[in-house]
């Protein structure tokens, strides 16, 4: 099987990758490496360093290997940033998930896998549910939400199936850590390596639940194939082990021996 990943050089392209070259498909990817590393490309895939926005060079890959699975990985994940820069993030959301969505539609893809974000549930009271009416409330959120409208219109006209996956608080080996927008872990993480004390608002007893990603790579291998999933949205994230945002800075701290 052919699969395209765009955000190959990311966190989550890069698993996503690794897992189906091991499986022997053939793996092709983008990335305009903003928010990932060349470092991160696994053996074996073919790379193309091009922004999600250029829709006619993205057409033109598609073009040349036809893919039959496209996962939309790539985004700029900042939704605290995107109430101050609400152009820059759902410019490469919303603009980067159409173009994404056109060429696999030109290039007759059999299926696409949007990552969405849990941003689409907002303030609603949780745990979420994908029966749930999306009611994001910040500019992050409303451009997943528009993007995951225009592919369930586009995929009703063209007849392609789909998958909506909202990943939670994905965590694990290549994540990058020096972010200071996402990820409360790797946050704490950064902080701590610069010898500065992790930042933690109320009395810390809030607490936060975690995917690891191979438990996420499992759910989007299985969208690719499984007719089940097609034309769904699908949560992917722990129904248990909570843990407290002051527990998880002290096992922070444990492991990269911070002791301030």
């Amino acid at each position: 099987m052919k699969v395209f990943i765009t955000g190959i050089a990311g966190f989550l392209g890069r698993h996503l990758a690794n897992k189906f070259i091991n499986l022997d498909n053939e793996v092709i990817g983008c990335d305009d490496l903003s928010g990932g590393d060349i470092d991160n490309l696994p053996n074996g895939c073919s790379f193309y360093n091009l922004d999600c926005k250029n829709f006619y060079a993205i057409k033109e890959i598609f073009a040349k290997h036809n893919p039959e699975v496209v996962y939309h990985c790539a985004a700029t994940p900042h939704e605290g940033f995107s109430v101050f820069s609400p152009s820059l993030i759902t410019k490469n959301i919303f603009e980067s998930s159409v173009s994404i969505f056109s060429a696999s539609i030109a290039a007759k893809a059999k299926k696409i896998i949007f990552c969405s974000s849990m941003a689409r549930y907002g303030n609603q009271q949780n745990p979420f549910f994908e029966s749930m009416i999306p009611k994001p409330i910040d500019p992050y959120g409303i451009a997943k939400v528009a993007s995951e409208d225009v592919l369930t219109t586009l995929a009703k006209v063209h007849e392609i199936n789909y998958s909506i996956a909202v990943p939670h608080n994905i965590v694990g080996p290549y994540q990058k850590y020096d972010d200071p927008y996402r990820n409360v872990m790797s946050i704490m993480l950064n902080r701590m390596l610069q010898n500065k004390p992790p930042i933690i608002y109320g009395d810390g007893n809030q607490t936060r639940c975690f995917s690891y990603v191979d438990d996420c790579i499992s759910c989007l291998e299985k969208m690719a194939y499984e007719n089940k999933t097609n034309n769904e949205v699908i949560n992917i994230g722990p129904d248990e082990g909570e843990v407290p945002i002051n527990e998880l800075a002290e096992l922070c701290a444990n492991e990269v021996g911070y002791n301030g």
